[in-house]
């Protein structure tokens, strides 16, 4: 399933760096997201744009298993979407 116009919308973020891990896998993960990893990505939305960038780096953990979950494929998303 594609990604809504709010959910794009809320992927804008005030990090340049954000904006490109969120649009990279808006590109090229979303899609394959369940309901609960669709949820779980609007509650990590719902993140400060600093903490979100240190979960994704993974320079932060989380004890939201949804999101801990999803952290690793946003990773690999955006990592398949540079290759192309």
């Amino acid at each position: 399933m594609k990604p809504d116009t709010r959910t794009r919308w809320r992927c804008r973020r005030g990090m340049l760096e954000n904006d490109l891990l969120l649009k990279g896998f808006l590109d090229h993960g979303y899609d394959q997201l369940d309901q609960e990893g669709r949820d779980a990505f609007e509650r990590l939305l719902g993140y400060p744009d600093n903490l979100l960038l240190d979960l994704v780096l993974g320079r932060q953990a989380t004890v939201d298993a949804g999101i801990a979950r999803l952290v690793p494929r946003i990773r690999a998303a955006v990592a398949a979407g540079a290759e192309d």
